[in-house]
């Protein structure tokens, strides 16, 4: 009996939601950390970029080798990695153990987070759920920030629920392995799909500029630490209701919606004269990652039997954004204020659109190789 309600509960969902629980109750903090070991705007940026260059690199590797030998090998090896990463954090006495410990948790991350998207997948033949899932993940560890507030505390709840995802993957079967031949084709894969991968470059790019600082300007406008987590919350709030139910008619028009309704985001953040103003924008942000996100998602999955490689290269192209875009959020706001990093993010998800097709057709004879 104990045994059958274990596998009940051992579904990719819940490990999907422990997992993006552990991720974003270590990461929402780690600006302010940074500042309050003594890094400045550009040791924030630097932080963040040394995290998502290990996360593309390892995305990049780990999503071509789950196509060959199968997904749930490395969502289970990427759990117990992660969950001994998040551990690591409470090592950080300093900026630099901190870029050390950060990189880690980036390594990590790039073997499970595609690989375990994709088993969802053809586990359950939709990403919706899965992904909605991982939004409610980030609720739940915006809401930790919140009311928890030390850092310790929540990079210890971080270790926890991914050991606990851990332990679930161990319950799970993979019944609908579909595997690829053994040669590399990396660039036949992000040829035919450069119709998905460059506009969510440039959107991401921008956004991880923001990212970066944005703790920081809440802080200015008079936030503290438990508003700074509300303030994420309600984006991923959004994201739980809408990623689901827009699976369904997901397309072009809702890609290219995602770039737009970005960019016009990005550029209200600039308005702003109080952290309370902040609320209604995050719910427009909601609408717009889910739409880009979950167009982009679609598109890959669907396009071809290397579901493991395209979604390992998105992963990596979003990390490398993570690399790159602190980097230039940081030293943006060094020279300037917040407000350069987002004017730089609007620009580029309108950019974004440029290069996004406008009619099915074209989308289809891109991710065909045409």
């Amino acid at each position: 009996m104990a045994g059958e309600i274990w596998q009940r509960f051992a579904s990719p969902i819940l490990v999907g939601f422990l997992f993006n629980l552990a991720v974003e109750s270590s990461r929402l903090f780690i600006p302010l950390l940074t500042r309050d070991l003594g890094g400045t705007d550009f040791d924030v940026g630097l932080v963040g970029a040394a995290n998502g260059l290990a996360f593309f690199a390892t995305a990049f590797i780990f999503g071509r080798q789950a196509d060959i030998s199968g997904r749930l090998r490395f969502v289970r090896i990427g759990l117990a990695l992660s969950a001994l990463a998040f551990l690591s954090q409470l090592l950080a006495r300093d900026v630099t153990s901190l870029l050390v410990v950060r990189t880690a948790v980036g390594f990590t991350l790039g073997i499970t987070t595609g690989t375990l998207l994709v088993f969802a997948y053809e586990d359950r033949g939709k990403v919706g759920g899965f992904v909605s899932a991982a939004a409610l993940g980030w609720i739940f560890g915006d809401l930790a920030a919140a009311f928890l507030k030390e850092y310790h505390l929540l990079f210890g709840l971080s270790f926890v629920s991914c050991a606990a995802a851990f332990f679930l993957s161990l319950r799970l079967q993979e019944l609908n392995r579909r595997l690829v031949p053994q040669a590399p084709r990396f660039f036949p894969v992000i040829r035919r799909n450069r119709a998905v991968y460059v506009p969510v470059f440039l959107r991401h790019l921008g956004a991880s500029a923001v990212w970066i600082i944005f703790p920081l300007f809440l802080r200015e406008l008079g936030a503290d630490k438990f508003w700074i987590g509300l303030v994420g919350a309600t984006n991923f709030a959004g994201q739980v209701v809408l990623m689901s139910l827009l699976e369904r008619s997901a397309g072009v028009g809702l890609f290219r919606l995602g770039l737009f309704l970005s960019g016009t985001v990005f550029l209200l953040y600039t308005v702003l004269t109080h952290f309370y103003q902040v609320f209604p924008v995050q719910v427009m942000l909601s609408a717009a990652w889910s739409a880009l996100y979950i167009g982009a998602l679609v598109l890959l999955l669907r396009s071809g039997e290397e579901r493991g490689t395209a979604t390992g290269i998105l992963m990596a192209n979003i990390n490398l954004c993570l690399a790159a875009g602190p980097f230039l959020g940081g030293l943006l706001a060094s020279l300037w204020d917040y407000h350069a990093p987002m004017y730089a993010a609007a620009v580029l998800s309108f950019a974004g659109l440029l290069w996004a097709p406008k009619r099915p057709s074209v989308v289809s004879r891109r991710l065909s190789g045409a």
